[in-house]
């Protein structure tokens, strides 16, 4: 391997080694303090590095709270917090009382994930999904850690909720169909991966009446194959509001644009125009059988012929503004060519 220096670089580092300029005992570094470093830990903050990943969380996030605020008719709100990457054995560890635990599939070939709900903040979104409207979050230790099956019913139609905003915001960079399988109470049976295996935790913090946190962790090798997607800056142009649209076009065709045809041309010395007087005929360049160009805002657009209708003067167009863009468009087409 060649060195980087050329030769006479190399010889006045040598000079300065041997003048004493350069030191070259190992003790002056002596106080560099030393950092410790894991090569086998794997464990990172991913926020910054996945915008689009961070896009995709702020619409899950939103997306869910206006329909969990229209389900408990409380006015709730719901942010994303920034996502961890962490292996699933540090995820196993927040499965503990009173958190509980929901298995779901991502969708064929995505594997699963896991949904973590704190426990005061699912109580106060089942006594307001039920109904109790003065649903207030209680911080103190649940009485009761186990759930009815009618509970478990009203809670897994809420994560349903969640889990259809989740389908919807990453649509566009991965299509996961997530659905909420069974509500899992023992901590054990909800490792859905090896305990070495890589998993992204998103969080997602619920404001208002009912307060909390809820959790998804999903497994590393699903996001890996799009991770440039995610790691690239979010695409301005990938949602479309179809309501903004619709009154954007409604909008434009309520504008008022210049209509003109033009029956002909002709040139004259500026000595005859002066000349000009009331029963003089102009010699046109045009019969009454050739084409009229009509422009839309000084733009020839459309193409007619002259007529009479009902005793006044009009034009009947003959090509429209489809055609018209169509030749256009194969005229630029052979010109490329």
């Amino acid at each position: 391997m060649s060195s980087p220096l050329d030769q006479s670089e190399i010889d006045a580092l040598m000079a300065a080694i041997q003048d004493g300029r350069v030191a070259t005992d190992p003790a002056a570094e002596e106080g560099a303090p030393v950092v410790p470093y894991d090569l086998t830990s794997q464990d990172r903050i991913i926020r910054g590095q996945m915008p689009t990943l961070d896009s995709i969380n702020e619409r899950i996030a939103s997306t869910f709270g206006s329909n969990l605020a229209g389900r408990t008719r409380l006015d709730m709100r719901v942010a994303s917090a920034p996502s961890t990457l962490m292996k699933f054995a540090d995820v196993g560890a927040m499965f503990a009382p009173p958190t509980s635990v929901w298995i779901m599939t991502l969708g064929a070939n995505h594997g699963l994930g896991v949904l973590l709900l704190d426990g005061a903040l699912g109580r106060s979104l089942l006594s307001a999904a039920l109904g109790d409207r003065r649903s207030k979050t209680d911080n103190s230790a649940d009485a009761r850690s186990d759930l009815t099956n009618v509970e478990r019913g009203v809670l897994k139609h809420l994560m349903g909720m969640f889990a259809t905003a989740m389908a919807s915001a990453w649509h566009d960079i991965l299509p996961m169909r997530p659905e909420v399988l069974r509500f899992e109470s023992d901590p054990r049976m909800a490792m859905v991966a090896p305990p070495s295996d890589l998993a992204i935790l998103c969080s997602y913090d619920v404001s208002g009446p009912a307060s909390g946190r809820l959790q998804v962790a999903i497994p590393y090798a699903t996001v890996e194959p799009v991770k440039k997607l995610l790691t690239s800056p979010p695409r301005q142009g990938s949602n479309v509001d179809e309501r903004f649209c619709a009154a954007l076009a409604r909008d434009l065709e309520e504008v008022e644009v210049e209509m003109r045809v033009e029956m002909g041309k002709t040139s004259m010395n500026l000595s005859h125009l002066l000349e000009l007087k009331v029963g003089d005929l102009l010699v046109l360049d045009c019969n009454e059988t050739s084409p009229l160009p009509v422009y839309v805002q000084g733009r020839k657009k459309l193409t007619g012929s002259p007529r009479v209708s009902n005793g006044s003067l009009a034009v009947e167009l003959v090509h429209g503004l489809a055609e018209a863009q169509k030749a256009a468009r194969a005229g630029s087409r052979a010109v490329s060519h």
